[in-house]
């Protein structure tokens, strides 16, 4: 594989580290708009477990975005590294 078809993989990996931190930002709204909804019904289990399940998912989101942001620094570096960064004529 050459240095353009590892860019390309690692483009394509960005793309899957951002799509997954949307889906994470997505499970937090979704995990604390179903503790509010536990708190009105008064189901103390639910909203115990659902406030526990956003708070792993805030940790997940957390870890994510520090990963997209190192591996974004890596790419960067990797296409400066071999002049990817020029525009092909």
């Amino acid at each position: 594989m050459n240095n353009r078809e590892k860019l390309e993989k690692m483009d394509r990996a960005l793309r899957l580290l951002d799509d997954l931190k949307h889906s994470q930002v997505a499970l937090i709204e979704k995990a604390s708009q179903l503790q509010l909804d536990a708190m009105e019904f008064n189901f103390s289990n639910m909203e115990k477990n659902m406030g526990d399940l956003y708070t792993r998912y805030n940790e997940s989101l957390d870890m994510l975005t520090e990963e997209l942001e190192r591996f974004e620094i890596r790419r960067n570096k990797f296409e400066q590294e071999h002049g990817l960064d020029k525009q092909e004529e």
